[in-house]
């Protein structure tokens, strides 16, 4: 047997090397392919953080017009108004088209919103005025709501 391992040593540790390769190339793919679920994941749960903060800001919107605090409004809103378009440039790949097209929409009624609040004092304007501000407001929280709840359904989809 001894004189059999040394005529065929290099063979032997060709053989044996060829099977560690082998196995390490199988343990290499399996790690792969988990580093990938898992960056995945954490940009998945990453795009639900940013709706998340969006969807916050969107209900403080409505506290603070409901509270006639419009200068903090405006503040919110243009905050919300730059979070939309920083969630439409980083995530355009990730979201779908009607998310897309929900988040361009409420990009479009913060425009509004933050215009109103601008132009004119919350304490001067109209009730009629108020209301359809009011419902602005809630309109983009509903939105942003929804939003956030697909963000989250997505994420949980690829665990």
């Amino acid at each position: 047997m001894g004189d059999f391992l040394a005529r065929n040593w290099g063979s032997l540790a060709s053989v044996v090397g060829l099977i560690f390769s082998f196995l390490a190339y199988v343990f290499s793919r399996r790690a792969s392919k988990a580093a990938k679920e898992a960056r995945d994941l954490v940009l998945s749960q990453s795009l639900g953080e940013d709706m998340n903060q969006g969807n916050r800001t969107a209900s403080e919107i409505v506290t603070y017009v409901s509270m006639e605090r419009g200068d903090v409004a405006l503040l919110r809103a243009g905050e919300l108004q730059n979070r939309t378009s920083h969630i439409l440039a980083r995530w355009s790949a990730k979201l779908s088209e009607q998310s897309k097209n929900n988040l361009l929409a409420m990009r479009e009624q913060l425009r509004a919103i933050t215009e109103v609040l601008t132009k004119t004092p919350l304490n001067t304007l109209g009730a009629h005025d108020k209301a359809r501000l009011a419902q602005t407001c809630q309109r983009v929280n509903a939105t942003y709501s929804e939003e956030y709840g697909a963000a989250v359904r997505a994420a949980d989809r690829q665990v």
